[in-house]
């Protein structure tokens, strides 16, 4: 099993608009090229995410055979 290395992470930065390589201090992260904080991913791929992680949930629920939704 092969680690990536620390330096080779990447976050999204909405001021440059791309992944960039970043510091982290105790509290966030900014970006190595502009100083801007960095999120851990972009709007569009944070909506993917959490749409992917529904579809998951929906299709363990299928195969337990609950298609109940928890409130």
């Amino acid at each position: 099993m092969e680690h990536d290395h620390f330096s080779n992470e990447t976050k999204y930065c909405t001021r440059c608009a791309d992944y960039v390589r970043f510091l982290r201090s105790m509290e966030t992260s900014y970006c190595v090229e502009c100083g801007a904080k960095v999120k851990l991913f972009s709007a569009k791929d944070h909506r993917s995410f959490i749409q992917g992680l529904k579809e998951d949930k929906e299709k363990r629920q299928k195969k337990a055979g609950n298609t109940k939704r928890a409130s």
